[in-house]
C-alpha cells in the first residue's frame, strides 16, 4: 500500500494503521450473531413462499400444518394484528393478502417450537392460486401492451431507505394516476445535446445491460422479536440501521417509538442489503402469539425474497471533439425495480452525467416494475450499472480519436465547483488525483509491454459515489478508573468503532487501549443514522470528535480547579493532566474519575456530548485499472493484475480503508465476471444458492494494489470522506475495457461470461 498525499498532518492515533478492536472475537468464533440468541418460550418461523411470480390468492388451508405436533400457529395476512399497510411499500406488505407480486413472496408464516418442525409444516400449508400474467424483462414491461406487474397504480412510493444511501436535492416524478409498469421517471437536461453532437468529431452509442446481483453476505437475515406483557416490543436484528428499523416498525404497527427497542446484532455482512426487511412482520407475529419469535432465513429464502441489486439497461450516446473534449451525453437509464418501487434511478442518472464535465446533457431515467423480487442497495446502488456504460463509451471515443484513454479522462474529469446534472456543485473531490495516481501504477506504466503478449489487455475506468447524509450523536465518558467509554448508535459493519476509538484517543491524547467503544440499542444509545451511504465515519466520527473535545474541556476545567492552574496552562497526555513545565502540578484521569463518580463526589460525572447535522456531502471517487488475459477459444477472462486508487480524504485507519478498497474492488470483479440472478420467463429464480450463483473465489481475484489518495473534505473528521462504496463501481467497465483491449471485441452485458465473450468475437450466434 502506498499513500499518495505526502504533506499530511501527523497525529498520534488517527492516520495510523491499527487492527480492528473486535477482531479477536470474530477470528475465534466468539462473536455472538443473531441466530445465536435463545429466549424462553421461543417460537421459530418459516415463511410460506409463493411458487408463482404473479397470482391471485384464492384460498389458504393450514389445517394439515396445524395438526403437526410442535406447530403453535399458522398466520396469514388476515390473522395479523391491525397495522398500517401501504401497498406500494414492500416493508409494509407483511404477508401477501390477495395478490402475489413476485416468486418467493411470503403468503403465510408457520410458527413452531423448533425450526425443523416449522420447515416440515410449511410444506403442508395448502394455497390455491389463480395465476396471472407475469412480466419479467424491464424493456418488455415498458411496452404499452405489456401485462401489468400489479393491478393497482403506485401512489405512495417510500424512498426513505434510499435517502440513507444517497442524499441529494432532486426528486423523481412519482407514480402515474393510471396503472403502469413505469412507476417513476426523472429527467436532467443541460445545454443543447443535438448541437453538442453536431460539433463532435466522434460519436459512439450502445446499449449496456447489467444483471440483478445479490449482496451475498455470509449471514442471511436473522430477526428475533419479543412483545412482553407490559406492551414493550424488543427486536434483535442483523440490521445496518437500528433507528430506521425502530421508526418503520413503530409506524407500521402503530406503536410509540419509545415502546420499541431495537438491538443491532453483529452483522455478518451487509453491503446495503441489511437495512430493513421482515422486522415488522416478525414483530407482528410476536404480538399475535404473545411469545418470542425468531426468523432465521436460509440461503435459498434470502436469495428468493431479500432485496438484491437491480437489473439495468443503459442506452448511451456520447460525442467528443478531436482534442478529447466531451461535448454531448444522451442517456436513457432503465432500472428494474421488481415488484415494488425503490430502484436507484436518481443516483444512476446523477452519476452518468456527473463524472465528466459536459456542456450538453440529456438524461432520462425510468423505474420499471416487474414480477421479480423488489430491489435494494448493494454498495453504491445503481452506480456500477451506469459506470459500465459511461466508461466503456469513454474508451470507445478515445479509441475512435486515437487518444490516450487516461488523458481523455483527465481532460474531462469533474472538479470542485463543477455541477452535477441537478445543478448542485461539487465540493472538494479527488477524481483527478485518483487518475494521476493510477497512471503511476505498474499496470498502467507497463501496459504497452503487457499488450505484446497474445490476448492480453489493460483497461481503465473511474467511478464515484455521492454519499448519504444524516444527523448523528455520540457520548464520551470518563470512568472511575480513568478509562474512556465512547457510546454510539451506529452498527459497526466495517470497523468504524475502531476508528471512533482512534478519534477519541487522539482528542484526549491517551493510549488507544484506554478507550472502549460500545454500540448501544435504540433505547440506550445516542441517535445515529443508517450504517449506509458510506457516511458513518463522516457523520458519527464528527460527533465522536465533538464529544471527545467536550469531555476534554470538562476534564481540564476540573483539573484547573484542583491544581489552581489556568486551563490554558494545562496539557494532557497518557491519562495525566499537568501544568505545562511544572511536573509537580498534575492530576490523573483515575483521580478525576473518582472525583466525579465516587460517593459524595464534588464534581458531576464527565460526559462529553457530540451532536451534528450533516448537510454537505463529501463524494468519493476512484480510478481502477485491470490487466486481463482472454482465452479466445473458451471466452474465459482471467484478471491477472488489478489496482485501485481512491480518494478517501483522510484515512483515519489506513488498514481498514485499504480493506474497504480491496473488498469493494473484489465485489466489482464479481459483478464484472460472474454474478447474475437468472430468472426464467415465468419469473422464477433459477439459481437461488451459492452453488449456481457464482461468486468470485480466492483463485479468481488477483492481489489488488490499493493506493490511498487524500484530498481532504471540508467537514469530515480530520478531512475524512466517504470510503466504503466507490471501490465497487468501476470494476465491470475496467474489465470490459481490458477485454476489448485484449481481443478487439467489446462486451455490452455484465457479467462478462465466456459465452458473451465468444458472442462478441463472433464465435457464437444468438
Amino acid at each position: 500500500m502506498a499513500r499518495e498525499t505526502t504533506a499530511r498532518p501527523q497525529f498520534r492515533h488517527v492516520g495510523r494503521p491499527v487492527d480492528r478492536i473486535d477482531a479477536t472475537g470474530k477470528v475465534t468464533g466468539k462473536t455472538v450473531y443473531g441466530d445465536d440468541l435463545r429466549l424462553p418460550r421461543l417460537l421459530h418461523v418459516k415463511l410460506v413462499h409463493a411458487p408463482l411470480a404473479h397470482a391471485r390468492i384464492r384460498r389458504i388451508d393450514a389445517s394439515k400444518a396445524l395438526a403437526v405436533p410442535g406447530v403453535e400457529a399458522v398466520i396469514t395476512a388476515a390473522d395479523l394484528p391491525p397495522h398500517h399497510v401501504n401497498p406500494d411499500a414492500r416493508a409494509q406488505v407483511l404477508l401477501a393478502r390477495d395478490e402475489v407480486l413476485f416468486y418467493g413472496q411470503p403468503v403465510a408464516a408457520v410458527l413452531a417450537r423448533d425450526p425443523y418442525t416449522a420447515a416440515y409444516a410449511r410444506d403442508l400449508v395448502e394455497v390455491e392460486y389463480e395465476e396471472l400474467p407475469a412480466v419479467v424483462d424491464p424493456l418488455e414491461a415498458m411496452r404499452e401492451d405489456a401485462p401489468l406487474a400489479r393491478t393497482a397504480a403506485i401512489r405512495e412510493a417510500d424512498r426513505s431507505e434510499e435517502q440513507g444511501h444517497i442524499t441529494v436535492e432532486a426528486e423523481q416524478q412519482q407514480a402515474q394516476s393510471r396503472p403502469s409498469n413505469v412507476s417513476s421517471t426523472i429527467t436532467f437536461r443541460r445545454g443543447d445535446v443535438e448541437a453538442g453532437f453536431a460539433e463532435a468529431d466522434a460519436v459512439v452509442e450502445g446499449t449496456w445491460r447489467s444483471a440483478m446481483v445479490h449482496q451475498s453476505y455470509i449471514e442471511p437475515h436473522v430477526i428475533v422479536a419479543d412483545y412482553d406483557a407490559s406492551g414493550e416490543l424488543s427486536i434483535w436484528s442483523s440490521t445496518q440501521a437500528p433507528f430506521h428499523v425502530r421508526h418503520e416498525v413503530a409506524r407500521t404497527l402503530g406503536l410509540p417509538e419509545a415502546r420499541v427497542r431495537v438491538t443491532a446484532t453483529e452483522v455478518g455482512g451487509g453491503f446495503g442489503g441489511k437495512i430493513y426487511l421482515y422486522e415488522a412482520l416478525v414483530a407482528a407475529l410476536a404480538m399475535a402469539v404473545r411469545r418470542p419469535v425468531k426468523l432465521a432465513m436460509s440461503r435459498r429464502e434470502d436469495m428468493l425474497a431479500a432485496t438484491p441489486s437491480p437489473q439495468a439497461v443503459v442506452q448511451l450516446k456520447a460525442g467528443m471533439k478531436a482534442d478529447g473534449t466531451l461535448v454531448a451525453l444522451q442517456a436513457r437509464v432503465i432500472y428494474d425495480a421488481g415488484a415494488f418501487p425503490g430502484a436507484p434511478v436518481l443516483p444512476g442518472c446523477l452519476l452518468i452525467g456527473g463524472s465528466y464535465k459536459c456542456p450538453n446533457l440529456d438524461i432520462q431515467g425510468f423505474e420499471v416494475l416487474t414480477n421479480k423480487v423488489s430491489v435494494g442497495a448493494l454498495r453504491a446502488p445503481g452506480a456500477p450499472h451506469v459506470a459500465f456504460a459511461l466508461e466503456s463509451a469513454m474508451d470507445m471515443l478515445a479509441q475512435r480519436l486515437e487518444l490516450d484513454p487516461l488523458e481523455v479522462r483527465l481532460k474531462n474529469a469533474v472538479e470542485k465547483g463543477d455541477p452535477l446534472p441537478s445543478g448542485q456543485p461539487y465540493p472538494a473531490i479527488g477524481l483527478r488525483e485518483c487518475l494521476e495516481a493510477i497512471a503511476r501504477t505498474d499496470i498502467w506504466r507497463e501496459r504497452h509491454r503487457s499488450r505484446q503478449r497474445p490476448h492480453r489487455g489493460v483497461g481503465l475506468a473511474v467511478g464515484g459515489w455521492l454519499g448519504g447524509l444524516q444527523p448523528a450523536s455520540a457520548t464520551v465518558g470518563l470512568n472511575a478508573d480513568g478509562t474512556i467509554n465512547v457510546t454510539v448508535g451506529a452498527a459497526d459493519i466495517t470497523g468504524t468503532n475502531t476508528s471512533f476509538a482512534q478519534i477519541a484517543a487522539e482528542e484526549l491524547n491517551v493510549p488507544l487501549e484506554m478507550v472502549s467503544v460500545v454500540t448501544g440499542d435504540t433505547r440506550t444509545a445516542p441517535y445515529a443514522g443508517m450504517t449506509a451511504g458510506s457516511k458513518t465515519t463522516y457523520t458519527v466520527g464528527r460527533a465522536v470528535k465533538l464529544a471527545a473535545e467536550d469531555a476534554r474541556q470538562q476534564i481540564l476545567a476540573i483539573a484547573s480547579q484542583r491544581l489552581e492552574v489556568p486551563v490554558e496552562e494545562l496539557e494532557m497526555e497518557d491519562g495525566v493532566v499537568r501544568a505545562r513545565g511544572r511536573p509537580d502540578k498534575q492530576i490523573t484521569f483515575r483521580e478525576l474519575g473518582r472525583l466525579t463518580t465516587g460517593f459524595g463526589a464534588r464534581y458531576a460525572p464527565i460526559v462529553g456530548r457530540g451532536a451534528i447535522t450533516a448537510r454537505r456531502q463529501a463524494p468519493g471517487f476512484t480510478a481502477q485499472v485491470a490487466e486481463v488475459e482472454v482465452d479466445p477459444d473458451t471466452g474465459q477472462v482471467t484478471v491477472l493484475r488489478y489496482a485501485v486508487a481512491q480518494d478517501v480524504g483522510f484515512a483515519i485507519n489506513p488498514k481498514s480503508v485499504e480493506g474497504q478498497m480491496q473488498g469493494g474492488s473484489a465485489q466489482g470483479l464479481g459483478i464484472a465476471l460472474f454474478e447474475e440472478m437468472v430468472y426464467d420467463e415465468k419469473g422464477r429464480l433459477l439459481n437461488p444458492n451459492l452453488l449456481d450463483y457464482r461468486l468470485p473465489t480466492a483463485r479468481d481475484v488477483p492481489p489488488i494494489e490499493a493506493v490511498i489518495v487524500e484530498v481532504p473534505s471540508e467537514e469530515g473528521p480530520y478531512g475524512a470522506r466517504i470510503v466504503g462504496e466507490p471501490s465497487i463501481v468501476p470494476g465491470p467497465a475496467a474489465v470490459a475495457n481490458a477485454v476489448a483491449d485484449a481481443v478487439g471485441a467489446r462486451v455490452f452485458e455484465a457479467p462478462i461470461t465466456p459465452e458473451r465473450v465468444l458472442r462478441a468475437l463472433g464465435k457464437l450466434q444468438e
